[in-house]
């Protein structure tokens, strides 16, 4: 899945706005944003939330994480061969 195909998905303004916040993060530093982090951007303190909305982005195919490790969300474009 490419970028523009992506945003094409059909996501609510909230998972947009998560989506967007990873990609800008991946962008500026090259390497994946904490849960913490992306709650930060958004401006909310919960952690719950962000991760349901990570969880739903995962499930829609936009975004890929590794469950029990650190750092390692990133939007499906981006590859990486110890990163499956």
């Amino acid at each position: 899945m490419s970028y523009e195909e992506c945003l094409l998905t059909a996501m609510s303004p909230a998972q947009k706005e998560v989506f967007f916040v990873i990609d800008e993060w991946w962008k500026k530093y090259g390497y994946s944003p904490s849960l913490r982090d992306i709650a930060y951007h958004r401006g909310k303190m919960g952690l719950g939330n962000t991760k349901k909305i990570v969880d739903k982005l995962v499930e829609l195919g936009v975004i890929k994480k590794l469950d029990g490790k650190g750092r390692t969300i990133r939007p499906v474009y981006i590859n990486f061969r110890n990163l499956e």
